[in-house]
């Protein structure tokens, strides 16, 4: 007969490196959870105002997430678009917390893909970058994650703010609420902004040529921004 190991298999939990596997069903409910919540928005969008709108939330929705970040927030302020600056702050957040609540259910799994693996493993460097370089993150842990989330550069999300709180030793509800925090502040500054400047958004929506070198500009800065910030740990994840 086998023999029972005496001691019990160590948990990814107390190596740093991912969390112990939850439960089947508490993995589907937070992966398929916010997919499905996203598809209630599009499909509500659709009803209450029409298919113009929902194509607009879907791009804002991808935009946020491919690098656009909070940013997007400002294209509400656009006196032609079909929702607001605020409803789509609350889309960005949304938007954070699905992806932490998939990143904390999969992560064990995800470190065992190949290509996506190699990546986190490398946000992982990343994040121990940023630490040693901004050390009141570890001073102030919960708020220091929040801060790092709310700041509107590229890479300051909820992809590294996960690794960052594992770093820090938080929990995953933890985790979630400082995203959700974080993310909160991030955008609802944002979207202050956008309401003070709404003409001039309005107005450079109207120049394509100016509006796409804005945009362009506003990219390039929150890239050289997220590098300072991150103390250049962000190309090691790249």
């Amino acid at each position: 007969m086998p023999v029972r190991p005496s001691h019990p298999v160590p948990c990814p939990e107390t190596t740093g490196d991912a969390f112990c596997p939850l439960p089947t069903w508490a993995r589907l409910f937070m992966t398929i959870g916010p997919l499905c919540v996203f598809g209630i928005v599009l499909v509500t969008t659709y009803f209450l105002i029409d298919f113009k709108a929902m194509l607009f939330v879907l791009s804002m929705s991808v935009g946020g997430f491919v690098g656009g970040g909070k940013l997007v927030v400002l294209a509400g302020a656009i006196e032609s678009a079909p929702i607001g600056v605020w409803a789509i702050a609350s889309l960005v957040v949304l938007g954070d917390l699905a992806t932490t609540l998939v990143i904390i259910a999969n992560m064990h799994h995800l470190y065992r893909i190949p290509g996506l693996g190699r990546r986190l493993a490398a946000a992982r460097e990343a994040g121990y970058r940023v630490l040693d370089t901004h050390k009141w993150m570890r001073r102030m842990t919960i708020a220091g994650l929040c801060v790092f989330v709310a700041v509107p550069f590229q890479g300051t999300g909820a992809v590294l703010g996960v690794i960052l709180g594992r770093i820090l030793g938080l929990s995953r509800l933890v985790i979630v609420g400082a995203v959700f925090l974080g993310a909160s502040i991030g955008v609802s500054l944002v979207a202050v902004l956008a309401g003070f400047a709404a003409d001039e958004i309005t107005m450079l929506a109207e120049n394509p040529v100016l509006g796409v070198f804005t945009v362009a500009a506003s990219l390039v800065g929150t890239i050289f921004l997220g590098r300072w910030f991150l103390g250049n740990g962000i190309q090691s994840s790249e």
